[in-house]
């Protein structure tokens, strides 16, 4: 019974869409016609007229199989909308390219493009022997210093020695205090000598910081240089923030230069959605205002935000203005560089609304069916602006009517299957 009444109704449709093209021609306002209706029988046809006046009647049956639904004429405030073609970009507020400042050879590579990054993470291993370079001069200075050290400390101890037994020849007066004093500058002098190494050793460990601070390396590196007297010559490069690996630029084997950008991180909780607006629309619209993007892998979702960016000038060549809008993605379903729409919602608009499958095109006129103590008529309409899938009516109906919303277009169809009888 359902696979008879879809044929049925496909059949109406092509009869529908037949008879446009041949029965219209009376249907145009210039043929002096009422305006409420659109079939009027024409000279020498032996048939009665068929105006709007007369009804369309649907038994309950029929109304099931063509699924007829009806709908209120209401007046309804509905979003003014721009709607214009616009890509994902990752947010550069967001991104954070990761460079090795070491110089030397790529050891290893723990992370692929796409991977999904911990901040912390280790991304890789640099080998260089420059920096190990450094550390090993640092190294070799402190030995030195501790060598000299070890040296004053027992000069130092000895000058002590000779102090103390000054000191006490001249408590007996066996000794002089001529004496005792040359003993003791003689012991200042080892201490002094024994505060300079000291000195030496932290303007040592100071310079290779300060060596070290153009190559990256923390402090606490160096301290692990000086207590273990070891050098590494094999450096880690540690995720900075979290996020997803967009770019990757690094190969185990490869020699590279400090500074060079190795990865890319890219935070896609938040993206832009990047938009060229037509100079006509450019009154239209500022910073502020409610977005929805949609994209043509989801075209099912809709993605809210707002629009925080428009470019000072006028693209030339194109006659456009580049607007941006920042859009949440905290289900990191939008990835940059897919095509999509950005919808700007420019104002309201407060009007008799109908959703536009309620009202049917003949020739130039639009019509709708106005449902009446169970039947419906045909009424022809003036409409006005189309906002999404709705149209304004500006005159033919009145607020509190009910029209055909589904089926609407079968019911054209059975009256123009009523003309052709």
């Amino acid at each position: 019974m359902k696979e008879r009444s879809k044929a049925r109704a496909r059949t109406i449709e092509a009869v529908a869409l037949g008879f446009l093209m041949v029965n219209l021609a009376g249907c145009s306002q210039e043929s002096g016609e009422p305006k409420t209706s659109l079939f009027k029988k024409q000279p020498g046809e032996n048939r009665p007229d068929v105006s709007a006046e007369d009804p369309l009647k649907i038994t309950t049956e029929q109304a099931k199989q063509m699924e007829l639904r009806t709908i209120e004429v209401l007046r309804r405030t509905l979003p003014e909308e721009l709607k214009i073609p616009a890509v994902v970009q990752a947010n550069p507020n967001m991104t954070t390219p990761v460079a090795s400042l070491v110089p030397g050879r790529v050891e290893d590579v723990h992370v692929q493009h796409g991977d999904e990054i911990s901040k912390g993470q280790l991304l890789g291993l640099i080998r260089s022997d420059e920096v190990g370079q450094i550390e090993s001069e640092l190294i070799s200075k402190l030995l030195e210093l501790e060598a000299e050290r070890k040296q004053y400390q027992v000069k130092m101890q000895l000058a002590q020695k000779i102090y103390e037994r000054k000191k006490v020849l001249l408590e007996e007066k066996i000794g002089s205090r001529a004496d005792l004093e040359l003993a003791e500058n003689e012991l200042e002098q080892e201490r002094a000598a024994l505060r300079a190494i000291s000195d030496k050793q932290s303007a040592a460990t100071e310079a290779c910081v300060q060596r070290l601070k153009l190559f990256g390396i923390e402090r606490h590196e160096i301290d692990r240089v000086i207590k273990t007297r070891e050098v590494h010559h094999l450096f880690e490069i540690r995720a900075p923030r979290s996020g997803v690996l967009t770019m990757r630029d690094a190969d185990p084997g490869e020699i590279i230069s400090a500074g060079k950008t190795l990865f890319i991180i890219a935070d896609l909780s938040q993206v832009w959605l990047t938009a060229q607006l037509s100079e006509r629309d450019v009154s239209k619209v500022k910073c502020g205002l409610c977005v929805k993007a949609q994209v043509e892998g989801y075209p099912n979702l809709e993605f809210p935000g707002h629009l925080n960016f428009i470019d000072s000038h006028i693209e030339t060549e194109t006659r456009t203005l580049p607007v941006r809008a920042t859009i949440e993605n905290k289900e990191r379903i939008l990835k940059p560089e897919m095509f999509g729409t950005l919808t700007i919602e420019t104002g309201k608009a407060s009007a008799l609304f109908l959703p536009s499958k309620c009202v049917q095109q003949v020739g130039e006129a639009a019509v709708v069916y106005v449902r009446k103590s169970g039947d419906f008529y045909e009424r022809r309409v003036e409409t006005g602006r189309s906002l999404g899938d709705n149209v304004e009516i500006l005159s033919g109906l009145k607020e509190g009517e009910t029209v055909a919303e589904e089926g609407s277009l079968k019911l054209l169809g059975m009256a123009l299957q009523r003309l052709s009888k």
